[in-house]
């Protein structure tokens, strides 16, 4: 893909290039649109500020071929150890989780700064560089578009015009601020300190540990095994210092690190060769709304929570898939301009439920109330270890922090079509699940790339004659439609192994998508983002066809100027 001209106007401009805006970016280029990426900071990450790539995101990444650049940089955390009063009382086995439809049952701790520099390197490949050291201070927009107003390390002033903007600045979001949207919360009332560090202690440096205290809480996150790993601890309670949203991170020393882990691990151990030292507070905030008129908001621009599960980061990495390809087609006129509003009413939901539960979990784990604190550390010997051995506690806990459990309700933009015969299986707004087809073949084979593909699926053998329908409609699709359209045949036959189809050669793949005897057959159209948008009994391709034409992808010949 060419770059495009420096000088020339984007579709989209992006602010700020975290994990968030560079995934957006990178998606945004694979669907053919301009992007421009502005960044206040001097250079991509340093530290590891976020760090666990949950199986969603892994999925995400798998199918744009960026999947083993993340397993080669990261490190599969063995699992979870829980001590209380320096005492083990609970070890919970993320190998042992049980999923199979997914290829990541697992948590990878990947350093934030490995994260960026894949997501940069994948940017430039594809003909975009960060534009660093600028700062927008303004964003205005009309009917016809936005204006984007910074200015560069120099002092320099410049404005860039497009069609719309994505803020994915961060906590302290500009574009947010611009777009008139509020920012509901408040503080955690507690202060943490946090070190990017070698650790040497009696433990091990390959399970996620969290350490419950009197009144303390601390959290060991493996990084890159002996060599750094991160430690989270409270610091000293204290009614004066600053809880507004302006006190950001403050300042601090290893040794004050050290010392507040000692209060809480109550083992011998030291911390040197820090990478990074810091004081912070906490803070869980969300958006009223995703979007207004031609202005976006996504990652922490557009919520903000405690860092329990690790939500942070792969919930800006979904949303950024959510919104990349919708933009994609409105900007091209496929899509009417309303499926530019299932942005919000698809993902505000789900940042309203992360900012639940993360909510809940850190406040039951970090209470520094004293009653509240001695209750918790009398139970929690006694009930976690049962808890970690529950398989459907482990797996209920697993689907709410690799985020595989996220489903979207109906909305104009999905649509069941044979709702009535369906006891089971993927409905629309459901993630598509990964399951065996042969021994070297899985559904996320076919899932590549970040485009709508159509899965045909019949566990009724066919015949010639039927697979020569089927797999005709499914070759006529792309063409029919203009579109990149990924298309599939899996099922079993009455002919043997034929290269216009996949075999079905395990069972698993009818049952994850909820084919039975009252139900043999079935069309699926997965999204580029990994979710249902259609699914309908039977093999009628054509109607999944003109679902799509009528949703996504009307003809580009009578395709109006979005609005």
């Amino acid at each position: 893909m060419e770059p495009a001209p420096r000088d020339s106007a984007p579709d989209v401009v992006i602010v700020g290039a975290g994990p968030t805006g560079l995934m957006a970016a990178t998606l945004l280029r694979r669907s053919g649109v301009a992007v421009r990426v502005l960044d206040k900071s001097a250079q991509q990450a340093h530290e590891s500020r976020a760090f666990a790539v949950h199986a969603r995101s892994l999925e995400l990444l798998r199918s744009i071929g960026l999947g083993d650049a993340f397993m080669e940089r990261g490190l599969v955390a063995s699992g979870a150890q829980v001590f209380v009063d320096g005492r083990q009382v609970a070890e919970v086995d993320v190998a042992d989780i049980g999923r199979r439809d997914t290829p990541y049952p697992f948590v990878l701790m990947v350093p934030q700064w490995d994260i960026e520099a894949i997501l940069a390197d994948d940017l430039r490949a594809h003909g975009v560089t960060v534009e660093h050291e600028v700062e927008v201070y303004d964003v205005r927009q009309t009917e016809l578009g936005v204006m984007v107003s910074a200015a560069r390390a120099d002092g320099t002033r410049f404005g860039v015009s497009a069609a719309y903007v994505i803020g994915a600045d961060g906590a302290h979001s500009v574009v947010r601020k611009c777009l008139g949207l509020r920012f509901d919360g408040a503080p955690y009332p507690q202060g943490f300190l946090l070190a990017d560090c070698r650790i040497d202690w009696p433990l091990d440096h390959d399970h996620l540990k969290i350490f419950v205290g009197d009144r303390n809480l601390a959290v060991y996150l493996p990084l890159r095994g002996r060599e750094v790993g991160r430690v989270i601890a409270i610091s000293p309670y204290t009614e004066s210092e600053p809880a507004d949203e302006a006190a950001g991170s403050q300042p601090a020393t290893l040794a004050e690190v050290e010392a507040a882990l000692r209060g809480v691990v109550k083992l011998p151990l030291s911390l040197h060769d820090a990478r990074w030292v810091t004081r912070y507070r906490l803070h869980h905030r969300g958006v009223d709304r995703y979007g207004v008129g031609r202005g976006f908001v996504a990652g922490d621009a557009a919520h903000i929570h405690s860092p329990a599960g690790g939500q942070g980061m792969n919930t800006g990495l979904q949303d950024a898939a959510n919104l990349a390809w919708k933009l994609a087609l409105v900007l091209t006129g496929r899509a009417p301009s309303e499926l530019l509003d299932s942005y919000h009413a698809e993902r505000w939901p789900v940042g309203r439920k992360i900012l639940q539960r993360t909510d809940r979990l850190f406040a039951a784990m970090s209470s520094q109330a004293g009653w509240v604190a001695r209750a918790r550390n009398f139970v929690l010997p006694l009930i976690a270890p049962t808890l970690a051995g529950l398989a459907p506690v482990r797996a209920r806990a697993f689907a709410f922090v690799s985020q595989l459990g996220i489903r979207y309700r109906p909305n104009a933009f999905l649509r069941d079509a044979t709702p009535d015969v369906w006891r089971a299986g993927v409905a629309p707004g459901h993630r598509a699940p990964d399951a065996r087809i042969s021994a070297k073949r899985s559904v996320f084979d076919l899932l590549r790339g970040y485009r709508f593909t159509v899965l045909a699926l019949s566990r009724r053998p066919l015949d010639g004659d039927e697979i020569d329908r089927c797999t005709a409609e499914l070759a006529a699709l792309a063409p029919t439609l203009r579109s990149d359209v990924g298309a599939h045949l899996v099922a079993r036959s009455l002919i043997g192994r034929d290269a216009r189809f996949r075999q079905a050669e395990s069972p698993e793949v009818f049952e994850a998508y909820g084919l039975s005897a009252r139900v043999p057959a079935a069309v699926f159209v997965v999204r580029p983002d990994g979710y249902v948008a259609y699914r309908a009994a039977g093999l009628d391709v054509d109607a999944a066809a003109r679902f799509l034409r009528e949703r996504f992808m009307r003809p580009q010949d009578d395709a109006l100027v979005p609005d």
